[in-house]
């Protein structure tokens, strides 16, 4: 293997040298987490359910993890967020916190397939949608969503001499309305297609039958 560059199996995936750099207000990261925590995972659920809107919970969920991808990028008030859910978790703080809350976005999905596979009877009917969420969810848009908002940044910062402090608003704004958009492509997929879906999960579950066959 080239010696100028390793893979590590540290869970950070640093060398111990580029670790030294990097520090962590373990304070202030934790309050981050738990003013999160308290924010997107209680205040949001408890309004979305109070007041019925469970199709947007649905998708909101398993989506908790993209809301805290936006919220690292910017860092939240007074670097709160900094080292929330980093896209390639640099301490063992950050792989902490992203652990913790990828797991909480996989119980929300878990949860809804768990309760729809109860309410239906039917394990296709509650497994058909873990097809749509864990992609749309949990697979693709957390990087992809960073990397439109590094190069909407890039671009605004190049094309314009209006100051970061501004740049950095708008860019979340853009940030976050792309994250309800997918939400959204979610909850529409789901409903308008759950029929398909379902199709394609009972035709996966027959598969195991076939090959005895």
């Amino acid at each position: 293997m080239n010696k100028e560059f390793q893979y590590t199996q540290n869970i950070t995936n640093l060398h111990a040298h580029t670790k030294k750099h990097i520090s962590v207000d373990i304070q202030k990261a934790v309050l981050g987490f738990f003013i999160f925590v308290g924010i997107f995972l209680i205040t949001v659920p408890y309004i979305l359910f109070k007041y019925s809107y469970y199709s947007i919970l649905e998708a909101y969920l398993p989506n908790v993890d993209l809301i805290a991808n936006i919220l690292t990028w910017h860092g939240g008030p007074y670097g709160l967020w900094a080292h929330l859910y980093p896209p390639s978790p640099l301490t063992i703080f950050g792989f902490t916190s992203q652990t913790l809350i990828n797991y909480m976005a996989l119980l929300g999905l878990t949860y809804i397939v768990a309760r729809e596979t109860e309410r239906t009877d039917s394990v296709k009917k509650g497994w058909s949608l873990a097809f749509v969420m864990l992609l749309l969810t949990y697979l693709l848009p957390g990087q992809f969503v960073s990397w439109i908002m590094d190069k909407i940044y890039d671009f605004i910062k190049k094309s314009t001499n209006i100051s970061t402090i501004y740049i950095n608003p708008i860019v979340v704004g853009l940030g976050s309305l792309l994250t309800i958009t997918i939400i959204l492509v979610e909850v529409f997929i789901l409903h308008t297609y759950k029929k398909n879906l379902e199709h394609i999960a009972k035709n996966i579950l027959k598969f195991p039958k076939l090959m005895k066959k």
